[in-house]
C-alpha cells in the first residue's frame, strides 16, 4: 500500500511522503538533510529579496530539493509592489525550467496574472497550492496552463466551492490532484484522505492509489510504486 502524501507542507508528519516548504529568506537556508523539499522566494518577501538567495539553486544536485517555490503573485495592497512580485517570479519559473523541476504556485488575487505569466513561461509543471478555485475556474486553468496540478488543503472539509472542484477534478482528471496540509496546526494528512475520498465517493486506499501514481507522474526521478 503507498504512503501518505502531502505535497505541500510546514509540519511534516511521521510515516508519510512529505515535502517540506522552505521560504527562502537569506543566502544560507537551513535545509533538511533528509527530508524532501521545496524551495522559493514567496511573493510576501519579495520587496526584500535578494539575488543571493538564489544560490541554492546554483547547486542543483541538493538530493532532497524536488520542486521551486512556493513562488508566484500575490496582488493584496500589502504586499506592493506588484512588480517586484513578478520579476522575482519569473526568475524562479526560470530556475525551474533549467532545472527541469515543478513549481509550487502561491496565488492570492492575481489569477489571470499567475496564469498568463505561467503560459507565457513555464515549461515545466505547475501545481496551484491551496486551491480554493470553483470548477469553471479549474476548466480555465486547464484550457491555459496544460501542465497545471491542484492541491487541496484543508479548505476542502469547509467549502461547497472546493469540494464541487475536487468532484469534477476527480471524475474528469484525476491525475491531477493532490492533496495537502500547508500551515494548519490542527489538520493532518490523514484526516484530508479520510473526507477527500468520500466526496467522488472514492475508497480511501484508491485514493491513496491515485495519489502515489500522481506524485510519481510529478516527480519522475522518485517512484511509490
Amino acid at each position: 500500500m503507498p504512503p501518505y502524501i502531502n505535497i505541500h507542507t510546514h509540519r511534516p508528519e511521521a510515516d508519510t511522503v512529505s515535502i517540506l516548504n522552505i521560504r527562502l529568506r537569506s543566502s544560507d537556508p537551513d535545509l533538511p538533510e533528509q527530508r524532501l523539499f521545496s524551495a522559493g522566494i514567496h511573493p510576501w518577501d519579495a520587496s526584500e529579496a535578494q539575488s543571493a538567495w538564489l544560490e541554492i539553486f546554483a547547486a542543483a544536485t541538493h538530493p532532497g530539493w524536488v520542486a521551486v517555490g512556493e513562488t508566484g503573485l500575490d496582488f493584496r495592497p500589502e504586499y506592493q509592489p506588484f512588480g517586484i512580485q513578478k520579476k522575482w517570479f519569473e526568475l524562479q519559473i526560470e530556475i525551474a525550467n533549467r532545472t527541469d523541476k515543478p513549481l509550487i504556485i502561491h496565488n492570492v488575487h492575481a489569477t489571470q496574472a499567475v496564469m498568463d505569466t505561467l503560459s507565457k513561461h513555464a515549461a515545466v509543471p505547475v501545481l496551484l497550492h491551496g486551491y480554493t478555485g470553483s470548477p469553471e475556474s479549474a476548466r480555465q486553468w486547464l484550457r491555459h496552463v496544460p501542465a497545471v496540478r491542484f492541491s487541496f488543503g484543508p479548505t476542502l472539509m469547509r467549502s461547497p466551492k472546493s469540494q464541487a472542484t475536487f468532484r469534477l477534478l476527480a471524475a474528469e482528471e484525476p491525475e491531477r490532484i493532490f492533496l495537502e496540509t500547508d500551515d494548519d496546526p490542527q489538520t493532518g494528512i490523514r484526516e484530508m484522505y479520510r473526507y477527500a475520498a468520500e466526496l467522488p465517493g472514492w475508497n480511501p486506499n484508491d485514493l491513496k492509489n491515485r495519489l502515489a501514481l500522481n506524485f510519481n507522474n510529478l516527480f519522475s526521478k522518485i517512484t511509490l510504486l
